[in-house]
């Protein structure tokens, strides 16, 4: 076995920042009293950040082209 460093493939941060913006949206929701406005707010705030995280590191949604 070589000791090369292996390349490791690129994964999707998505899924976590979605995750954690579900999570912040749950707990300011409770603050302000208005849970699911501010629970959409987060989530799709989490979303855009993970996709825009995912597009820079080069992870890929759906097919590579040939």
């Amino acid at each position: 076995m070589s000791r090369r460093a292996k390349k490791v493939k690129a994964t999707s941060i998505l899924p976590m920042a979605a995750a954690g913006g579900f999570l912040i949206g749950l707990g300011l929701g409770a603050l302000m009293g208005s849970a699911l406005v501010a629970t959409l707010v987060g989530v799709v705030a989490g979303c855009a950040l993970g996709y825009t995280i995912d597009r820079r590191n080069g992870v890929s949604y759906g097919r590579k082209p040939h």
